[in-house]
């Protein structure tokens, strides 16, 4: 009996840890995440693979499915950011070492920093803090 528990015990610690890593990212679904940006007061851009803009044709990497973009100001300080959405785990993984060098690039060097990079699945964000938590 106490194997059992033991075993309970461990399996909801593990469920736990994982809802917390979960939690962290923004939506997996683009329109979703594009629909609670906008709740949260952004203005938001959804650009799909391939997009004519001012007649010009726009075609992203064949592995991207789409990008969701979101900007407010709030208080003198500008939220942002921007979701990449690929169309597989492997294709974001292997677009995830240049896209972090391009995020630190654009985070600086502050040290207290709110700027995060991250991959979650089929998706690399990068943004602030606050910008992030509202694409969930």
């Amino acid at each position: 009996m106490k194997k059992f528990g033991k075993i309970i015990a461990l399996s909801i610690a593990v469920i736990m840890c994982v809802a917390l890593l979960v939690a962290c990212a923004p939506n997996s679904d683009p329109d979703k995440a594009k629909k609670a940006l906008e709740d949260n007061g952004y203005a938001v851009t959804k650009v799909s693979p391939n997009v004519s803009v001012g007649g010009l044709e726009i075609n992203l990497n064949k592995d991207v499915d789409c990008i969701v973009s979101g900007t407010k100001i709030e208080n003198d300080k500008a939220e942002h950011v921007t979701i990449y959405y690929y169309t597989s785990a492997k294709a974001a993984s292997e677009a995830w070492e240049d896209m972090q060098k391009e995020a630190d690039k654009e985070k600086g060097d502050e040290e207290d920093s709110d700027w995060v990079c991250k991959k979650s699945g089929k998706m690399i964000y990068f943004g602030t803090k606050a910008a992030v938590k509202a694409a969930k």
